[in-house]
């Protein structure tokens, strides 16, 4: 069922006051004709797919170049601002809003239920600062003005360096279970931030068992999240080679040429477009050439 905007004869709405109006959706007060009684419907706000739970009617945009958070969802920003107790983060340039991230929502040294001290908030641009790039998780969007607030409380998140960004429509990533991708040949790791930010990378290295019979008393003190810390610091320090170079760029080409046919960012293209363009020996600045695109994004490369 198809919501319209475009006028009230062709609005999606509803009669019936046990309904509970959600996102992309408002109640409109209207008098009735005949009976000159003031009645409420429940309007669509966008175009868009409708959705009902039980009493809950939502209203999927079918397309939008604002990105819409929804909790869980991964997102790549960069920080804006460092206030007294979090950080602003901007995940989608030119919108105007940013997100949140809170002191207490970011993993620290001596484990994430300790409590935030002053001195923390003092230390604040020792974790992030005006510039960085993160990996996050929606943790909320709160009701009162929809405000996202984030979380970095994984190993799977934090501060991105030593990587490649590509910005892209938020509506050309669908989302999945699974937003990372590795591809084990050539080492190379790929964020997809919800948000439309992609963040290239080589492969971290994989964390060691804490309490492994090989690993050395240095590791055996640290916990897995302070190791995984570590492995991050490496990678930030540790120079990029040249073939890992070409390896990230490559796949940042991948994920133009299907930016430049409008076609869905999906790990599986992108791969597949990878190893074509090994397959053929195209040089990665060769990748972006409008023939070339259309020569990579063909039915013939991305098979279903």
């Amino acid at each position: 069922m198809i919501a319209s905007t475009a006028d009230s004869s062709s609005r999606e709405g509803e009669n019936d006051d046990s309904f509970l109006r959600g996102h992309g959706t408002y109640i409109e007060k209207v008098v009735h004709p005949q009976t000159g009684l003031t009645e409420e419907r429940l309007v669509a706000s966008v175009c868009g797919m409708v959705q009902r739970v039980n009493k809950l009617i939502t209203v999927l945009p079918t397309a939008s170049s604002r990105y819409v958070g929804q909790v869980g969802d991964l997102v790549v920003g960069r920080i804006v601002s460092v206030g007294r107790d979090r950080w602003r983060v901007a995940l989608s340039p030119g919108t105007g809003r940013d997100a949140q991230l809170p002191l207490t929502g970011i993993h620290l040294a001596g484990g994430v239920q300790r409590k935030r001290t002053a001195e923390d908030q003092r230390d604040m641009r020792m974790y992030f600062q005006e510039g960085d790039l993160v990996s996050a998780e929606i943790a909320k969007i709160q009701p009162s003005d929809a405000s996202i607030l984030l979380h970095t409380r994984s190993t799977r998140y934090g501060k991105l360096e030593n990587g490649s960004l590509i910005v892209v429509p938020p509506t050309l990533i669908p989302r999945r279970k699974n937003h990372y991708m590795t591809n084990v040949l050539d080492r190379v790791d790929v964020l997809y931030g919800i948000n439309g930010h992609i963040w290239i990378q080589r492969k971290l290295a994989a964390v060691m068992p804490a309490y492994s019979a090989l690993a050395s008393p240095a590791v055996v003190d640290l916990n897995h999240t302070d190791l995984q810390e570590k492995y991050r610091k490496d990678h930030a320090t540790t120079p990029v080679m040249m073939e890992e170079r070409l390896a990230v760029a490559r796949f940042g080409n991948a994920i133009e040429c299907l930016r430049m046919v409008h076609a869905m960012i999906v790990p599986e293209h992108v791969e597949q477009i990878y190893q074509y363009s090994l397959a053929k020996q195209i040089k990665p600045f060769d990748m972006l050439h409008p023939d070339t695109v259309l020569q990579l994004t063909s039915r013939e490369v991305l098979q279903k």
